[in-house]
């Protein structure tokens, strides 16, 4: 028996909301991690989402393409047309998904971006603890390529004088 597109949309659609679902999940045990600085649960965490992002990579191709066989473009403007070409019943379905999905697309890259927030102040802690062991001068006097301060004044390394 042969799959309509209405039913491969809404098997795509299903898809990318569990493999997102799951993300979402890793992200938030990842901010646990990160905030306990526990290296081997990160170390496993990264492991295993990267499959999870490659396999949304994929889904979503999976999606574009079959909207472009059905004639309609490749992103939200052709979702959305394909959709209102469908029964009442069948366009409610596909809308609810695509709005649990774009919730949970946007809890992901909340929890993401604070994730990152996370790893970008560890850095910085870790970057002035080996700044303070190399005998560098913590006082800001100039801004770096990334608009942070950054000092020029090197001393002799603390690990030098011990």
């Amino acid at each position: 028996m042969t799959m309509t597109s209405l039913q491969k949309l809404h098997n795509i659609l299903q898809a990318e909301q569990t493999t997102a679902s799951q993300l979402l999940a890793m992200l938030k045990y990842e901010r646990s991690a990160l905030t306990k600085s526990d290296v081997d649960v990160m170390t496993e965490l990264t492991a295993k989402k990267q499959p999870l992002v490659v396999a949304l990579e994929k889904l979503g191709r999976q999606r574009e393409a079959l909207l472009q066989v059905e004639g309609f473009s490749a992103g939200k403007d052709g979702l959305a047309a394909f959709i209102a070409n469908q029964t009442d019943q069948h366009s409610r379905i596909l809308n609810t998904m695509v709005d649990a999905l774009k919730i949970t697309a946007k809890a992901c890259r909340e929890h993401n971006q604070v994730n990152g927030g996370i790893v970008n102040v560890n850095r910085q802690y870790l970057q002035q603890a080996m700044n303070i062991l190399r005998g560098r001068d913590m006082t800001p006097s100039a801004y770096g390529p990334g608009g942070e301060y950054t000092s020029q004044v090197v001393r002799q390394p603390l690990l030098g004088r011990v």
